[in-house]
C-alpha cells in the first residue's frame, strides 16, 4: 500500500484489540523505523525547502504545509551523515511541534501489543543513534526501531542554543 491518504487511514481507524498501539513504519537509509501513528498529522511527497540560516545541517530548512511552516529534519544526516533521499515526508501533529522529517519511504502500520515491544536503555549523557530508539519489535520478518521525537527534538534544541 503506497498512497499516503489510505495509509493515514489506516492509522485512525481503531485498533481490533485495545490493548495493540499502531506505529508508522518507515524507512531511513534502508533500515526500518516508526513513530507511533498518534502522533503522525501527515504523509507528504516531497516539496520545496525553504532554507534557514545558521542552522545544523540536517535542518534543511521549512516546507509549507497548508501556509503553515514545518520545520524539515534529514535524519539520513543526523543519524548517518548522509543525506535521505528526497522523496517523502513525515509531518508531526502540531501538538508535538511543527516538524517534519525526510525518510525514504513508507512501509506499513504495524499493529503491536506491548508484549511484543523491547523497550531499550537511553544513555542520558550524550546523542548516540541508538539514544533517540526507545524501543524495537519485529514487522515482517525484520527489526524496527521506536524512534523517540522528544529527543530528537531536545538534541535539536541543544546544538541550536
Amino acid at each position: 500500500m503506497s498512497d499516503s491518504a489510505e495509509m493515514l487511514e489506516l492509522m485512525e481507524e481503531a485498533p481490533e484489540d485495545e490493548n495493540c498501539e499502531k506505529f508508522l513504519v518507515f524507512s531511513i537509509m534502508g533500515k526500518l523505523y516508526s513513530f507511533p501513528s498518534r502522533l503522525i498529522g501527515e504523509i507528504a511527497l516531497f516539496d520545496t525547502v525553504y532554507p534557514l540560516p545558521l542552522l545544523p545541517p540536517y535542518v534543511l530548512g521549512v516546507v509549507n504545509r497548508y501556509s503553515v511552516p514545518y520545520a524539515l529534519f534529514d535524519i539520513g544526516i543526523l543519524f548517518y551523515q548522509t543525506p535521505c533521499p528526497r522523496k517523502k515526508i513525515i509531518i508531526f501533529k502540531d501538538e508535538i511541534d511543527r516538524i517534519a522529517i525526510l525518510i525514504d519511504d513508507i512501509s506499513g502500520i504495524a499493529e503491536k501489543r506491548p508484549h511484543d515491544i523491547t523497550i531499550m536503555e537511553r544513555n542520558a549523557d550524550n546523542f548516540e543513534l541508538t539514544d533517540s530508539v526507545v524501543a524495537s519489535f519485529v514487522w515482517n520478518e525484520e527489526n524496527v526501531f521506536v524512534l523517540d521525537i522528544h529527543r530528537i527534538l531536545g538534541k535539536v534544541t541543544q546544538e541550536i542554543s
